[in-house]
């Protein structure tokens, strides 16, 4: 079974307001993308790293190697925040507007040039469909999702998202979502899905705790956790059934002040195995978690150094993380490869961050 690949890094608290409703005259535009995307599965192509360079001076560029950081090449300037499809073809970026915003353009993994898909789409909600057919992303107050080949774009819901990028399903048939009632922090919030063929999203938890939804093989992950005054909400990772049924509490970590605790992040294609983030203040740390038993294992050298988790793969043995912290460019900042159980990092590129595969 595929897992959808997807950057869900940051943000793993609310930001923006607006209703859920998607208007009719979508529905024929929502069912041809679906379609455009079901109509062939491409395999897997050969696995790829793409990552961002951002020198002290000068404009950011977007990077693609081979999974070992070997035969690296430039693939864009001015562009960063890469993301590569699950067939390994096509690399989505982004550049920042004159107006502040963020565009969103394509480009083959092979090199050439790019196209743009999105006029606006936000730092870390760019999730690729399992097929690779489709680009899913919040842009504003809408979660919305663009296709790939033909460039049509449709809005599947409304409203202030909270947490981090939404959530294929495994037959990319639907997408979860965290919805916020506003953009304070700590503001209400729940989980809820689509289809991605359109229609009304249906509302999976009722709490008004639960945000981050992570699309698994067989259920969905997402972090829920009790409201603090003036500090960042207490988050564990909780699982539930795609439905929203059979809701419980998986991990149970300690999380102090000014951190926002546990986010999922990507499960493994057997879904055994399931990254996650410690989030919070200046704080986004690679976490091993075992969906069986709720261990959850800083992955760090050192516990909160700075190794930021990027993705994992397939096969759920290696994490893809990213060290030296948020805040750069620095000379710390590396991207490196871990093991899942635990172990010393490899170094596969240097000074450079923002790393994906799709190993």
């Amino acid at each position: 079974m595929t897992v959808e690949r997807s950057r869900k890094r940051k943000s793993l608290l609310p930001p923006s307001d607006r209703s859920d409703t998607v208007p009719a005259v979508r529905r024929p535009l929502l069912v041809l993308l679906v379609l455009a995307g079901v109509l062939a599965l491409p395999a897997a192509a050969s696995a790829t790293l793409v990552y961002g360079v951002q020198p002290s001076r000068g404009a950011p560029s977007v990077w693609v190697a081979n999974n070992d950081g070997s035969g690296a090449t430039r693939l864009a300037t001015g562009y960063g925040g890469p993301t590569i499809s699950p067939d390994g073809t096509t690399v989505a970026a982004l550049r920042q507007t004159s107006s502040g915003g963020s565009a969103l353009s394509v480009f083959p993994a092979t090199g050439g040039p790019g196209r743009r898909l999105l006029t606006n789409a936000g730092f870390a909600t760019v999730s690729w469909s399992p097929d690779s057919s489709t680009i899913a992303a919040y842009s504003g107050h809408r979660l919305q999702i663009a296709n790939v080949a033909t460039g049509a774009v449709a809005t599947l819901a409304t409203g202030t998202f909270s947490g981090t990028a939404p959530s294929f399903s495994p037959l990319g048939d639907q997408i979860a979502y965290a919805r916020a009632t506003s953009s304070r922090t700590n503001a209400p919030s729940d989980v809820y899905t689509v289809p991605v063929g359109g229609g009304a999203p249906t509302r999976l938890t009722t709490d008004g705790l639960s945000l981050n939804p992570i699309w698994g093989p067989t259920q969905i992950a997402y972090s829920r956790g009790p409201h603090r005054r003036q500090d960042f909400p207490r988050l564990n990772i909780w699982l539930m059934n795609p439905d929203g049924s059979n809701q419980r509490q998986l991990t149970n970590v300690r999380v102090p002040t000014l951190v926002s605790g546990l986010a999922p992040l990507q499960w493994s294609a057997s879904g055994q195995q399931l990254l996650a983030t410690f989030g919070g203040q200046d704080t986004d740390q690679a976490y091993a978690v075992d969906p069986n038993t709720g261990a959850a294992r800083d992955l760090g050298a050192r516990r909160f150094n700075g190794t930021a988790p990027a993705a994992i793969s397939r096969d759920g043995t290696t994490v893809l993380a990213q060290t030296g912290g948020e805040e750069g460019p620095s000379s710390g900042q590396n991207v490196v490869s871990i093991p899942f159980a635990g172990g010393a990092a490899t170094v596969l590129v240097r000074r450079a961050s923002t790393p994906d595969w799709n190993a």
